[in-house]
């Protein structure tokens, strides 16, 4: 089916909607962290890790649409942290959703906002310390998320991402008070076809 990319800040609850669309779609989950936790284990957080999970996510990217139908799933879900005002970030977006569009696959954007106070209570939750190891040392990511909160623009202005990319679906939701089951309905009411994909597979 193509590319699910869900953008937006820290703890705005990206893993975890995604891990819900897994459940109503035929899709997998990449969330952020897998491929930079990968590399940071051996080189830290530097430059050149953030390099090789950029190499990653691409490689795996164009195998999945070169050979659609071996893939085991027909969409690949992927969270990412986007800063509106870096170019590189804008660019590497472009150069993900060209990888599916050229192959004649859909490209979905589902953009999260939340405030600040949630976002922080969402920081700590048991299953986003479980996941990211990173996240673990409170202290040391609560001042990452506050820092990028003041620093960067992680969320879109109104109509800046359909400006960008035009040939891609967008959604954004502010979900500081919506669970993630409420969201994923919100997707799927929005793209009905998301989830007639995994209706016609089970059949």
């Amino acid at each position: 089916m193509g590319l699910f990319v869900i953008i937006g800040p820290q703890a705005v609850g990206k893993m975890t909607v995604g891990k819900e669309l897994e459940q109503h779609m035929d899709g997998k989950l990449l969330f952020n962290h897998q491929t930079i936790d990968l590399f940071a284990n051996f080189l830290t957080y530097d430059k050149r890790t953030f390099q090789l999970s950029d190499q990653t996510r691409k490689s795996l990217f164009k195998a999945f649409v070169a050979e659609p139908e071996h893939n085991a799933v027909n969409t690949l879900i992927f969270t990412i942290l986007i800063n509106f005002s870096a170019a590189d970030d804008i660019q590497f977006l472009k150069e993900i959703s060209e990888i599916f569009l050229n192959a004649g696959q859909p490209v979905y954007f589902l953009e999260l906002a939340a405030d600040l106070d949630t976002r922080l209570e969402r920081n700590q939750c048991e299953s986003r310390l479980q996941a990211k190891p990173s996240k673990r040392d409170l202290a040391f990511s609560k001042k990452e998320l506050l820092d990028s909160h003041h620093q960067f623009r992680l969320n879109s202005l109104d109509g800046e991402l359909a400006n960008l990319f035009p040939t891609v679906h967008h959604l954004k939701v502010n979900n500081t008070e919506l669970s993630s089951q409420e969201v994923v309905k919100e997707v799927l009411t929005t793209w009905p076809e998301l989830k007639n994909e995994k209706n016609m597979k089970q059949k």
